[in-house]
């Protein structure tokens, strides 16, 4: 026998398994480097709820002006939407309120005997709606629908 002989029974024998030990070597860097790939990105927590934003109250002024003549009757609505009737014997009226809300509403209603009567409503003392009227027993109506 030459000597080559069992070098070369040697490497029949071993390059099956030499070529299995590299396919599964390459084969396995291969999946670990897609898992690195595929890998989901960091959790975004989600931040637990903020207390809101101190508000500022807002104040709704009702003003009724004008003649009452023998008498007037308003109603309006206040802050909580609940209706309310006021006889008068003399003008000027005002009312007012303060909420905690956003958004606030208002309507006034006025009928007097005279002849002359104005409304106006204002939300944090900025006029939102006025209105006049002139003539006998006037009346008169005044809204704001969101402030």
């Amino acid at each position: 026998m030459s000597p080559r002989a069992p070098r070369r029974s040697l490497l029949v024998r071993a390059w099956m398994p030499l070529v299995a030990v590299i396919a599964v070597t390459v084969g396995a860097l291969g999946m670990s480097k897609v898992h690195q790939m595929s890998a989901p990105g960091p959790v975004l927590t989600v931040n637990p709820p903020q207390a809101p934003e101190q508000f500022n109250p807002k104040k709704l002024t009702y003003e009724v002006f004008g003649s009452a003549g023998d008498g007037a009757l308003l109603s309006y609505i206040d802050i909580d939407g609940h209706p309310h009737t006021v006889e008068l014997d003399t003008l000027p009226w005002t009312h007012d309120e303060t909420t905690m809300l956003t958004v606030v509403s208002g309507s006034i209603s006025v009928q007097v005997r005279g002849d002359y009567v104005g409304c106006r409503i204002l939300v944090d003392d900025v006029i939102r709606d006025e209105h006049t009227n002139a003539r006998a027993n006037a009346d008169i109506t005044c809204r704001v629908k969101s402030a």
